[in-house]
């Protein structure tokens, strides 16, 4: 998968490096969810990715510039919170990448793959309330803040995007209700 200037590979045994650097970049990791990992929690989440994650169709990539072949960060898609057809997706860049539009590139190229490849109806992202760079990107790319939510880290925010904009969970209570109302009136 790729984009202009990037190009997406499923993690392999030579991006081991690249991986442990930016999980324990406090600066990178400062607004994802469990925060910095030590080297050896990032090494034990290097095995789960080839152990769990992939072999669960999480679909998890390691970026790369295709100027210098240069690794710029993580990106994912993956089924997360309540219901199996909510797939939140991830990304984010080691410090050298920031900065230079990379965020909004991958970001639209997940919703793609997640509409187009995956066929799903709905894709959302969290974020923390007080990363507005992350927020300027979820927005810049058309996804709509939905709610708040809270975990042991605190307060986030959801946001999401519908297929060609429907809310289908909207459109189905509608329908659900004119069928209701058909019914009981007959």
């Amino acid at each position: 998968m790729e984009t202009e200037r990037l190009i997406f590979n499923f993690y392999a045994e030579k991006d081991k490096a690249d991986f442990i650097s930016l999980f324990t970049d406090a600066a990178v990791m400062e607004h994802v969810g469990d925060g910095v990992l030590t080297r050896e929690q990032a090494e034990a989440f290097w095995l789960k990715l080839f152990e769990k994650l992939y072999p669960q169709n999480y679909k998890i990539w390691a970026i790369f510039a295709k100027e210098d072949s240069r690794y710029v960060g993580h990106a994912g898609v993956y089924p997360r919170l309540r219901r199996k057809e909510d797939w939140e997706f991830v990304y984010f860049l080691n410090q050298k990448s920031w900065g230079k539009g990379y965020a909004t590139e991958i970001a639209r190229r997940i919703i793609e793959f997640a509409f187009e490849d995956l066929s799903l109806r709905e894709t959302f992202a969290t974020v923390d309330d007080d990363h507005s760079s992350s927020i300027h990107v979820l927005e810049k790319v058309g996804m709509k803040f939905e709610r708040f939510e809270f975990d042991e880290d605190g307060r986030f925010s959801v946001y999401s995007i519908r297929k060609n904009g429907t809310n289908y969970f909207l459109l189905f209570l509608f329908v659900s209700f004119v069928l209701f109302v058909a019914k009981t009136s007959s």
